[in-house]
């Protein structure tokens, strides 16, 4: 039994002291393996900012340029749609068999047709009832105003310029969220 008492107090020794003298290496290797651990981290973070500051300045190219060309071409787009507006015609109490052939009969002598527009329902394929005609320049639409009540398949016509649609937030501000409907009372 004492045999075996100092057997393990004699192992329990030996390791102690081999980890004391490890510990003293150790400590040293691990501050050489610390500091070319740290160095490298450093680098790697410097390089990271570099490309996140090319990036950025890239980006920044990009997107000046691409929001610029992006607000020209709304505003361009806007213009266009401006100008073809003022150059179109509403045509309403259009009879639901007329074709666009004897629409064009009818404004001819107004000026040069760009295009005419009969909407038809997407369900049926039944005319709406009215028609939208395009003009090449401002002064045919003056002379189709005139053909105002002027009969198409014995029924009169309304003709007025067309208008430019608008969302209705453009149109009617709101009032504000509110509180909703009906309130039980409470």
């Amino acid at each position: 039994l004492h045999e075996r008492q100092g057997k393990m107090s004699g192992q329990e020794e030996l390791p102690e002291a081999g980890v004391e003298g490890e510990g003293g290496e150790g400590e040293e290797f691990e501050e050489e393996v610390d500091d070319a651990e740290l160095a490298q981290m450093q680098a790697d973070l410097d390089k990271a900012e570099q490309q996140k500051a090319e990036l950025d300045k890239l980006n920044k190219m990009q997107g000046g340029a691409a929001g610029a060309a992006a607000g020209k071409d709304a505003e361009a787009a806007a213009a266009e749609s401006a100008d073809r507006d003022a150059r179109s015609i509403f045509i309403g109490n259009v009879d639901f068999a007329a074709s666009v052939e004897e629409v064009q009969a009818l404004f001819a002598d107004c000026g040069e047709i760009n295009a005419i527009t009969i909407p038809v329902d997407k369900y049926t394929g039944r005319a709406k009832g009215f028609a939208y005609l395009e003009f090449a320049d401002k002064a045919s639409v003056l002379s189709a105003l005139e053909k105002n009540n002027q009969l198409l398949r014995d029924r009169p016509i309304k003709v007025i310029n067309k208008r430019t649609n608008l969302p209705i937030w453009q149109v009617q501000p709101t009032r504000g969220r509110g509180r909703g409907g009906f309130r039980c009372g409470a």
